[in-house]
This record gives C-alpha cells, sequence and structure tokens, in this order.
C-alpha cells in the first residue's frame, strides 16, 4: 500500500503541491549532526562542506551543485517534524512542517540511502528502473516552493546525475502530469 493515495478523505488527489517533498519510505544512512549553510529545501540534494578544524566543529551541508561528486551527495529533510509545536493562529499541517525551508544554521537531517517518495518532481511521465538526477532550473510542480529546481530523468539532469532509481511512479494528473515518485537510492553506499 502506497503512503500516498489516490484520495485525501472524500476528495480525489489532483496535485502534489500540498504534499512533502520528500518522505522517508525505507530508511538507510542518515546524519542529523549536521546545519545548514544558506536555505535549503527539504528533498534537495546536499553537499558537506569544510566548516573548521575545531574537534568541536559541526558538519555543514550545502546545496550540491554540478562539479561535487555524487559519492558525498545526500537528500535534505527537516530534523524538526510532526507533529507542529506551533499551535498559534499561523499553526501549520504536518506537510507544511515537513516543507518549511531549513534556514542557514539550522539542523539538517542528511540521508545516504534508502528509499524515498519525492514529489518535488519536474512533472513527466517515468518509468521504473529510469536514473533520476537534480536538475537546478528544473520546473516545480505548481503550488511548490517559489524557484527552480527538481528532480527529472538523467538526460535532464546536471547535479546528482544518477542518484536515484525510479521504482514507481503514480500520475496524478494526466493534465499537468504531477506525480509521486518511489525512488531508490543508488549513490556511494549502493556502488
Amino acid at each position: 500500500m502506497s503512503f500516498f493515495k489516490d484520495r485525501a478523505g472524500s476528495f480525489e488527489l489532483t496535485s502534489v503541491k500540498n504534499l512533502p517533498n520528500a518522505h522517508v519510505a525505507y530508511p538507510g544512512e542518515r546524519w542529523t549532526n549536521r546545519t545548514a549553510s544558506g536555505e535549503i529545501l527539504p528533498g534537495e540534494p546536499v553537499m558537506p562542506i569544510a566548516s573548521g578544524s575545531s574537534p568541536t566543529a559541526v558538519m555543514t551541508m550545502r546545496k550540491a551543485e554540478a562539479a561535487d561528486g555524487i559519492d558525498q551527495i545526500a537528500l535534505a529533510t527537516r530534523v524538526i517534524d510532526i507533529p507542529d509545536p506551533n499551535m498559534g493562529p499561523n499553526s501549520l499541517g504536518p506537510n507544511e512542517v515537513r516543507n518549511q525551508p531549513i534556514l542557514s544554521g539550522e539542523w539538517i537531517m542528511a540521508h545516504y540511502s534508502g528509499v524515498f517518495i519525492l514529489t518535488l518532481v519536474v512533472p513527466d511521465t517515468y518509468t521504473p528502473g529510469e536514473l533520476i538526477g537534480w536538475n537546478p532550473n528544473g520546473t516545480r510542480p505548481t503550488g511548490k516552493a517559489a524557484g527552480k529546481g527538481a528532480w527529472c530523468k538523467n538526460a535532464n539532469a546536471t547535479v546528482a546525475k544518477g542518484l536515484f532509481e525510479v521504482e514507481r511512479w503514480q500520475e496524478v494528473n494526466s493534465t499537468t502530469h504531477e506525480g509521486i515518485l518511489t525512488v531508490r537510492f543508488l549513490g556511494r553506499t549502493q556502488n
């Protein structure tokens, strides 16, 4: 059974805008002792950077770039997850909490292996077995965070090429080709 269903209550699912950018379907190697360098959106690829020579220095992660080797690239998610402790007038739902940007200096969870469900994906059609990478200029599905950058077919990727293999594609809108992509990590631990 899929984590995401074709329906949300009595309503048919027709968009991925309110779904988490990245959800862990099967956990693998992950580290939470890292902080963000610059704003990072959950679901983006990240890369560790040197952050000091002190024995107590904390590893810092930045957005991955085209020149980065795939061996150190990880998938970013928030360390702080649901339930949302904010009970004020602007309290957030569980998926809104998961999709909040990780601000510079905040803790980040870096995933180096596992199976993930992604919705921060260029609208297209995907086939099991295809390789997936990151396109920093990729068009995001309508309703996702402003800006560019999304997971896409390897042929259009310039960062983290071949980081994931498609296991399942569930299209939720046949007009816009938005959907839910289940992928298996092929990074350094799978080589």
